[in-house]
């Protein structure tokens, strides 16, 4: 006789459980997009979603797996962490990244101005430094360390969520600025750098003859 315990899974129990997670989550995102200065915890998620506050913790045992499940969410609207990796294709993003943060005003307000949303997306901090680094890279080679580092400052300073919100709320520009302006700055930058590239050549090149000249010369 088999006496093994037998598994018992419930398509209609997984589904609920689904449902319970996915109402726990609309909850953290509506209190960031809503209310960002309020305190992001589990007793004020439960009392929005109005469930119980061990469900909560049954889902989501500890802050950082609640803040996971809440950042994979608002991303799928907003799809912040699809970094470029050329300097074509970072261009190419400035319009849909900043549609999408038009679209979703609230969360992105509340993921600027909330604690929580600080915490999200300083997680992703150094994925987005290396990627636009390496997107600039073309435009860079004749600068220092210290010449990148300034260049690659400025362009995650215009091409971010701060730069979007201060165009949108403080110089009042309408949906769709923010956009073409970021794309503007970004273009009039990279043509500069690229003056200044072919300029450092030239002088690299004349300061070239004389050596190969007094070389020449000693050789003789």
């Amino acid at each position: 006789m088999n006496t093994e315990p037998r598994s018992y899974s419930s398509p209609l129990r997984q589904q609920q459980m689904e449902d319970t997670r996915q109402r726990i989550v609309e909850a953290a995102l509506a209190l960031i997009s809503e209310q960002p200065q309020e305190a992001f915890s589990h007793e004020e998620i439960a009392r929005r979603a109005g469930i119980a506050l061990r469900t909560v913790y049954r889902h989501f045992p500890s802050r950082p797996e609640l803040l996971d499940a809440v950042w994979q969410t608002s991303d799928s609207r907003l799809e912040l962490s699809h970094y470029p990796n050329t300097e074509a294709d970072m261009l190419a993003a400035i319009g849909p990244v900043y549609a999408r943060m038009d679209a979703n005003a609230p969360l992105m307000r509340g993921l600027l101005r909330s604690n929580a949303g600080q915490e999200m997306r300083r997680r992703d901090n150094e994925r987005r430094r290396v990627a636009m680094e390496r997107a600039l890279g073309s435009a860079t080679t004749h600068l220092d360390a210290a010449g990148k580092r300034a260049v690659l400052g400025i362009f995650q300073s215009i091409f971010s969520g701060r730069a979007w919100e201060t165009m949108r709320d403080r110089a009042h520009l309408q949906e769709g600025e923010p956009a073409r302006a970021t794309e503007w700055a970004m273009r009039t930058l990279l043509a500069q750098l690229y003056r200044d590239q072919k300029i450092s050549a030239r002088e690299g090149q004349s300061h070239a003859k004389p050596a190969a000249k007094r070389a020449a010369k000693k050789k003789a």
